[in-house]
């Protein structure tokens, strides 16, 4: 029989369960992915760094600095198809296969939500008449089944538990273990390094998913109201019953975070975490105005995203930024990656002074670390996983 693996060792009681078969399958393409990144992506360098961009600079007499000068010949390879393949392939399965997993245990998981959340100490406010944004509606972001918005049957969770176990199988100890939450305490290093004297007393998370990141930052300031905003109401209820059986109290709220129904001035620290790369130009920059709208006078923004930043990364990076854009339905990560936050920030209602951006080291747990802090990229050279992008920024 298959053991069934306790509330501890997940760090809550609504994860789905797999069985020893849907275990070996998700292990399978995990061992594809990493077999992949050994011995098929330095493969891919090569060609781009030995082939095609000699051949650029013969025909151009430049060198390429930018992958757009360079990738209608990358992508007409065969191996570079061979690579573009493996990578989704493997990504696909594992959705696939945790798919299924949840809808043959659909009903008992249905049971647990229902129990976690007959007693709650935060609260669930859904908005059936809100309309959903098409930078989000219409795309299954990192080619999730449904993507985030889509319920399925009456107070639908499917879309919150099939993110909660795929990105934490396929980050598994690369943001925190299966809690995944390692971006939430990176956001709250970052805020305990630069402002170490700041206890909010309410703060908002914007785009808080199933709140993996929302519980960390909850964690950092255990004396603070936390409310937490999403679009997808099948996201907020399974995040709604983790954070309960967790027993960390968030109000979370079906909300769009261009305009949410908070007054001004109502919150002292306004987060979000890897949400900006699934929203579009334009609304990244109303999410920011929305920032300083919600914040008091001396409160502080911060936000943690996906860290690639196309001035810091060799081509070979730079595509591999891209292939999110082009292939895995993240269509602003590229956008995002030359995006001058600084300046979005200042546009915003921020003084330009008062702004901090950098890449900040991934931590698993709570390390307020100057050391951790740097601007030009991973000190390692690891420009897409192991650190995240962070930008703060204090409201005069």
């Amino acid at each position: 029989m298959q053991k069934q693996l306790n509330h501890e060792h997940f760090g809550h009681a609504v994860m789905p369960q797999a069985t020893h078969d849907e275990q070996a399958m998700e292990d399978h393409f995990l061992a594809m992915r990493a077999w992949t990144n050994r011995n098929v992506d330095p493969l891919d360098r090569r060609l781009l760094d030995e082939i095609i961009v000699p051949e650029a600079e013969a025909a151009t007499g430049k060198k390429p600095t930018s992958s757009a000068q360079v990738r209608k010949s990358l992508e007409a390879h065969p191996l570079h198809q061979y690579w573009l393949t493996l990578s989704l392939h493997y990504q696909d399965r594992i959705w696939r296969s945790i798919d299924g997993s949840i809808a043959r245990q659909y009903d008992e998981l249905a049971e647990k939500v229902e129990q976690q959340t007959s007693a709650p100490v935060g609260s669930l406010t859904l908005d059936p008449d809100l309309e959903i944004p098409r930078y989000i509606g219409a795309f299954d972001h990192h080619r999730m089944p449904g993507s985030y918005t889509v319920d399925t049957a009456e107070d639908d969770f499917r879309a919150g538990a099939l993110y909660d176990r795929f990105s934490s199988t396929y980050l598994r100890n690369m943001n925190g273990g299966w809690k995944n939450d390692g971006r939430g305490h990176t956001l709250a290093s970052h805020m305990k390094d630069f402002y170490p004297e700041f206890e909010p007393k309410r703060i908002l998370d914007l785009g808080c998913s199933i709140g993996q990141s929302t519980v960390a930052i909850a964690s950092a300031y255990p004396d603070a109201e936390i409310q937490a905003i999403d679009l997808g109401a099948p996201m907020l209820r399974y995040g709604h019953a983790r954070a309960e059986s967790m027993g960390v109290p968030i109000h979370f709220s079906q909300q769009n975070a261009e305009c949410t129904n908070f007054a001004d001035g109502s919150f002292d620290l306004v987060t979000s975490s890897a949400m900006f790369h699934e929203t579009s130009a334009k609304g990244m920059r109303a999410i920011m105005r929305e920032c300083h709208r919600l914040l008091r006078p001396g409160g502080i923004m911060c936000h943690v995203e996906v860290p690639p930043r196309h001035e810091h990364l060799s081509l070979w990076d730079q595509m591999r930024c891209d292939f999110e854009s082009h292939y895995n339905n993240e269509p602003f990560m590229t956008s995002l990656a030359r995006t001058d936050w600084v300046e979005v920030a200042e546009k915003a209602g921020f003084e330009r002074d008062k702004v901090l951006v950098g890449y900040r080291k991934g931590v698993p747990a709570l390390k307020a670390d100057r050391s951790d802090f740097f601007t030009e990229g991973h000190p390692e050279g690891r420009t897409l996983l192991g650190s995240w992008y962070a930008c703060s920024a204090e409201k005069t």
